[in-house]
């Protein structure tokens, strides 16, 4: 039986409703269960349960038959289906449209990205080869540890340590990151038990490094910064020891890979990330294409790998 909503208080409008609860509508009564849009869309099956619960709150209405086999659309399901599509065909068309009307490569793209990519990725290299291949594109980087949103709210690009599983979203993993204890060389000398630590703490955003160190360092940071970027400074200055990528060992020539006898560091991997309906915009194409090629760096640890760990 459908379940019945709450009634409303008469004369208030329903609440907005979020297109990506539209797709996400439209998968559930296309593939006929929750766990089966669920995989499809490569998420939990209980986010899709939570998100639709929502969605008919926000409608105040229900629109599906939550069966032992799967569910069903009711009746106004049925109807609603029908208007969805025709949304769905007109976004689709619009954005064919508004894809072929944009010929140059030029106007605005907003970045989405943390704010140590920023300094030591995106500005030093990926800006100059972007201003000097598409001078009509300007970038506004919007540096943030929270995931921003995407689409035509927040930004059209984010470049992410995670990949994202919900959304009509395009990702690609440019590169991985294997990560090593690094230090100034005045501590290399120092044993695991001497050896101070810098940690990270970014509020309710957990982090592998912080997890790696509390496993396998077991040792409380004497200094805990809220930015990677405080945290490679205070590696710089000698405040102690940090989990960092290899190629962090590119921004100082004193900064040297500690040998403590621990375990492999987490790999992380950056991935690049924006709605499908965007990906082949000529001025989000090209900033893709810029941020693909020269992040590359990030990935080339052959200098620290060639470098003897210091004991």
């Amino acid at each position: 039986m459908a379940r019945s909503p709450a009634s409303p208080r008469a004369g208030t409008p329903p609440a907005d409703v979020d297109w990506a609860d539209l797709r996400l509508f439209l998968e559930v009564a296309r593939t006929g269960s929750f766990s089966a849009a669920a995989r499809k869309l490569g998420v939990e099956q209980s986010t899709v349960s939570r998100r639709m619960a929502a969605f008919e709150r926000a409608l105040r209405v229900a629109v599906f038959e939550r069966l032992p086999g799967g569910s069903m659309l009711t009746p106004l399901g049925e109807r609603l289906r029908r208007h969805v599509e025709a949304m769905e065909a007109g976004a689709d068309q619009l954005v064919r449209e508004a894809n072929g009307h944009e010929k140059e490569v030029e106007g605005l793209v907003r970045l989405a990205l943390t704010e140590s990519i920023a300094v030591h990725g995106v500005i030093p290299r990926v800006l100059p080869v972007l201003a000097e291949k598409h001078p009509r594109v300007s970038v506004h980087l919007l540096t943030s540890y929270e995931a921003a949103e995407l689409g035509h709210r927040e930004a059209e690009i984010a470049v992410r340590f995670f990949r994202p599983t919900s959304g009509d979203l395009v990702a690609a993993r440019i590169v991985t990151l294997p990560t090593v204890p690094v230090a100034h060389r005045r501590l290399a000398k120092k044993s695991r038990d001497e050896l101070d630590w810098v940690g990270v703490d970014l509020g309710r955003i957990p982090t592998v490094e912080e997890d790696y160190q509390r496993r396998h360092v077991k040792k409380a940071p004497r200094v805990v910064v809220s930015s990677y970027i405080a945290q490679i400074e205070a590696v710089r200055a000698g405040l102690g020891a940090a989990v960092l990528p290899c190629s962090a060992l590119d921004l100082d020539a004193d900064l040297v890979e500690l040998d403590l006898g621990l375990p492999a560091g987490p790999v992380l991997e950056l991935w690049l990330v924006t709605p499908r309906s965007l990906r082949h915009v000529p001025r989000i194409a090209a900033v893709w294409s810029a941020l693909e090629e020269q992040l590359q760096f990030l990935h080339d640890a052959r200098r620290a790998r060639a470098r003897p760990r210091s004991r």
